[in-house]
């Protein structure tokens, strides 16, 4: 009697995927990654930019709140001295305490409207609550994003707003409003 073998043994099997459909699938998500990335990256940016405006948003607000509680001028301080947003909530008699904001948000000096002076952008509220006739706007903009957001103190009496990139300028020139 003479032995058969069979090139397959009984526990071996046929199916599976060969090197090529491997590298096929393979190229596949890594396109699909590709694609994906990117808007990945806009959706944190857009994210953090919106985070960055509803903390300095609040640090105005503060201010704001301040003032009216210990009937005294308050003053919301914002800089940005080494690429990092700094803010303080501050009386006019004692120095601002800075602390950082959301990394990779900026300020955009080209649509912030807000008064200046040497330590950086400023809003004063009086012992009432109300605009020391500083309105203007602090715009945010992140690292490689062309979006915008911007913070309005928008009257004498302190009304402050939110706004974002538009597509095309208010009447003064300004894409955030």
């Amino acid at each position: 009697m003479a032995l058969r073998f069979s090139r397959l043994s009984p526990s071996s099997s046929t199916s599976g995927f060969t090197l090529i459909e491997l590298l096929v699938a393979i190229a596949i998500m890594g396109i699909l990654v590709a694609i994906a990335a990117p808007a990945g990256n806009s959706f944190l940016a857009s994210r953090n930019l919106t985070s960055a405006q509803d903390q300095l948003l609040q640090t105005i607000r503060q201010a704001q709140v301040q003032a009216i509680r210990n009937h005294e001028t308050w003053q919301a301080s914002f800089r940005e001295p080494s690429g990092i947003i700094q803010f303080a909530v501050h009386s006019l008699d004692d120095a601002p305490v800075w602390q950082n904001s959301i990394p990779k948000i900026h300020i955009d000096t080209g649509e912030t409207t807000l008064p200046i002076t040497t330590s950086g952008y400023r809003v004063q509220f009086n012992r009432t609550g109300q605009v020391n006739g500083q309105l203007g706007r602090l715009t945010l903009v992140a690292d490689n994003s062309r979006s915008k957001r911007c913070i309005f103190v928008s009257t004498l009496l302190g009304l402050l707003r939110k706004g974002q990139e538009q597509s095309r300028p208010d009447a003064g020139g300004r894409y955030c409003y």
